[in-house]
């Protein structure tokens, strides 16, 4: 008889480091869910600043082009492609079903003749180096 309460008191602790396990997890759980809202709405604040600036940036354009100044729009245009082209490499969730992230995808377009692709790469610079701070 003595074994079987041996083997019930094995089962009691079992079963309260299996309570102790499931709570840790569930707040855990609770504490990612938190995270991930928040992440949420941090994301949709970048996108609705992207589209303020958006619109900013096509109000200028429509400006340059009717004041002559399409170099400067060249480059603006080159630039957005770059900024797509990062966060389209960096953020965008994985390709569904694959397995595969989007940084199989290629790399952003090869820089410019017209000296566009050296601003490019300073906003990519300045992009990694705010992803590495935050």
């Amino acid at each position: 008889m003595s074994g079987s309460i041996a083997s019930y008191d094995q089962l009691v602790r079992q079963v309260e480091a299996l309570k102790k396990e499931n709570s840790h997890l569930r707040r855990e759980l609770e504490d990612n869910s938190n995270h991930l809202s928040k992440l949420e709405n941090e994301t949709s604040d970048m996108k609705e600043v992207l589209k303020h600036l958006q619109g900013k940036l096509e109000q200028e354009a429509r400006v340059m082009v009717s004041s002559g100044q399409t170099e400067v729009l060249d480059q603006l245009k080159a630039l957005q492609m770059d900024i797509t082209s990062l966060y389209n490499l960096k953020f965008a969730p994985e390709v569904a079903g694959t397995g595969r992230s989007t940084e199989d995808n290629p790399p952003p377009p090869a820089p410019h003749r017209d000296g566009s692709g050296d601003l490019g790469r300073a906003t990519f610079r300045m992009l990694e180096e705010l992803d590495r701070e935050r």
